[in-house]
């Protein structure tokens, strides 16, 4: 596959990935939850019926791929002596933390995601608000999800400033 047509791949998911990230996470979440019930049902149909979450994490899985195939082919397969190069090591630094970021979202945040979506499902389907129980377990994950969502920024942060910032690394 072309250079510039992997790295117009890596470029384009890895722009939707993180935007969509940090939307969810700095805004649309937080707004949900100050609307109460009516931010559940909003969130609930983002997630379930637009399929949301499935979309970021295939752009996640998408940049990173890309990324790889990306650094293989400009770093001689890995070579150590191009990898230790200033540039390449920051375009190493910046998939190092997207892959961590993609490990925590896929590992972590999706299974609560789904477990949400599991009980808003038995919610709709009985046509009843949740018990005190379930309300206290929705809100225990939605504090999870929002607290790997928030390590999760962090990484990508770090994932985004060392690939834009890489090519000029060492000099000057």
């Amino acid at each position: 596959m072309d250079i510039l047509v992997l790295r117009l791949i890596h470029v384009a998911s890895g722009a939707f990935w993180v935007g969509a990230v940090f939307s969810f996470f700095l805004f649309v979440s937080p707004t949900a939850r100050a609307l109460g019930p009516e931010g559940q049902r909003f969130v609930a149909h983002l997630i379930s019926r637009q399929r949301f979450s499935n979309a970021i994490l295939v752009a996640g899985i998408i940049t990173v791929a890309a990324g790889l195939l990306l650094l293989w082919r400009t770093s001689n397969g890995f070579d150590l002596a191009v990898m230790s190069r200033p540039p390449v090591l920051g375009f190493a630094i910046g998939g190092a933390s997207a892959i961590v970021a993609l490990a925590i979202a896929s590992g972590y945040i999706v299974p609560r995601v789904r477990r949400v979506e599991r009980i808003t499902r038995r919610l709709q389907a009985d046509g009843r608000p949740p018990t005190s129980d379930e309300e206290g377990e929705l809100s225990r994950i939605a504090g999870e999800i929002q607290q790997a969502g928030t390590f999760v920024m962090a990484t990508l942060a770090v994932a985004v400033g060392a690939m834009a910032t890489a090519r000029y690394w060492g000099v000057g």
